[in-house]
């Protein structure tokens, strides 16, 4: 089974992999980060418990912004931040990524954004859970064995 924790592992190794050396934030960038660098964060989605038999489809959205480096005015380079936004999106274009033994698929929409100081692009991934599978996150660990002492008619009996 795999999670949204897992795909973002799978997205991270594969920005690390085009983009060796620098920084890969996750969820937010701290105050005073390191450029150039990217952010993956898992930003919506959707789950649809009945896709079919025995079967939840979850489609979660995840964005993956870059920034490069900018000068004493924070000014960038646009065509610089051009590329690095379409070598991301370079990433989804076999149409799945690896996680685990799973290929989440990509829907065919997608985002791109641009901003004073990143470009960014949302994809959306879909992947399939056996409802049994997903249920076993909402289950309690075991409470283990329970021995019950049981008597009767003088005689004691030991069972499990």
């Amino acid at each position: 089974m795999i999670t949204n924790n897992d795909i973002i592992d799978a997205i991270e190794t594969l920005v690390k992999g085009k983009f060796p050396g620098e920084p890969v934030y996750r969820d937010y960038t701290p105050a005073g980060f390191q450029r150039p660098s990217s952010l993956v964060e898992l930003s919506g989605g959707k789950y649809y418990p009945n896709f079919g038999c025995g079967t939840v489809e979850v489609c979660p959205k995840f964005t993956l912004t870059t920034f490069v480096e900018v000068d004493a005015y924070h000014q960038q380079d646009d065509q610089e931040l051009t590329r690095r936004q379409m070598i991301l999106l370079g990433l989804f274009l076999p149409g799945y990524i690896r996680v685990k033994d799973r290929a989440p698929h990509v829907l065919d929409e997608g985002e791109l954004h641009n901003g004073l100081d990143f470009a960014a692009l949302t994809v959306t991934l879909s992947y399939t859970l056996d409802r049994r599978e997903f249920m076993e996150l909402q289950r309690a660990e075991d409470m283990g064995t329970l021995h019950i002492r049981q008597e009767s008619n003088g005689m004691k009996s030991r069972g499990k």
